[in-house]
């Protein structure tokens, strides 16, 4: 059996910003994006509020080697969105050079916060966290493994 682990993202209506920040600062490249006015076209009962035409339902995202899914609306509709910090995109790679690009290039946004600075640590010869203008979490790890 083939099957791949995707993380999605819920935005509470951030989304294109998101996708525009992810594409700039990470190198994303967009490989689906669904608006809810084209939802509409295709389900007459999809229903949104005026002025989020141009919100998305689906989004795929390719990031390095990964991909990551985002939409505008939350999963879990019997409870009020809430971005939490119980997870967080982890970026690795055996490259010293490509992390710190991309390192380099986050903190560039003037939105983006350094939760731990970029530098050595027990597990990794550099390693950091920061925080992007949407509330994710980005781990930047080089690692030693081969997973």
């Amino acid at each position: 059996m083939s099957f791949e682990v995707i993380p999605f993202l819920s935005l509470n209506g951030e989304g294109s910003e998101a996708i525009g920040f992810y594409e700039k600062y990470l190198g994303a490249n967009v490989l689906f994006k669904k608006t809810y006015k084209e939802m509409k076209e295709m389900d007459p009962n999809f229903h949104y509020k005026e002025g989020q035409e141009e919100y998305f339902t689906h989004s795929v995202l390719e990031i390095g080697e990964n991909k990551v899914m985002i939409a505008e609306e939350g999963m879990d509709h019997s409870r009020p969105w809430q971005l939490g910090n119980s997870f967080s995109l982890c970026i690795q790679s055996k490259d010293k050079k490509v992390i710190g690009e991309l390192y380099d290039s986050l903190i560039q946004h003037e939105k983006v916060t350094v939760l731990v600075p970029f530098k050595a640590n027990v597990f990794s010869p550099v390693y950091g966290i920061v925080r992007d203008p949407f509330g994710i979490v980005i781990q930047l790890c080089v690692t030693m493994h081969d997973f």
